[in-house]
């Protein structure tokens, strides 16, 4: 996965996972909160798919179909892979 790609940024999700590991308690139910996890979304989920190929239909319509009929705010479509690739390293959301 892309947050493995380096060892410092691996590092930090293992990080996380264990910190998440030791506050969650299974027997306690709903209150035991989110299990342990190394991501926070699914890299492959249809967001995703759509912020990438938004200029390709019929990927265009269902992306407008996705934000409730219009594009999404222009800040927040894809335009431009070196930039992609810098937040995919830097952020770990």
């Amino acid at each position: 996965p892309v947050g493995a790609l380096e060892p410092e940024r691996a590092d930090k999700f293992a990080e996380r996972y264990r910190g998440l590991a030791q506050e969650h308690d299974p027997r306690a139910g709903e209150a035991a909160g989110l299990p342990p996890f190394h991501y926070g979304s699914h890299y492959s989920s249809a967001g995703a798919v759509l912020y990438y190929l938004l200029r390709l239909e019929p990927f265009t319509s269902e992306a407008i179909r996705l934000q409730g009929g219009r594009f999404d705010v222009a800040d927040r479509l894809f335009d431009s892979i070196p930039e992609t690739w810098r937040s995919c390293m830097s952020n770990m959301s």
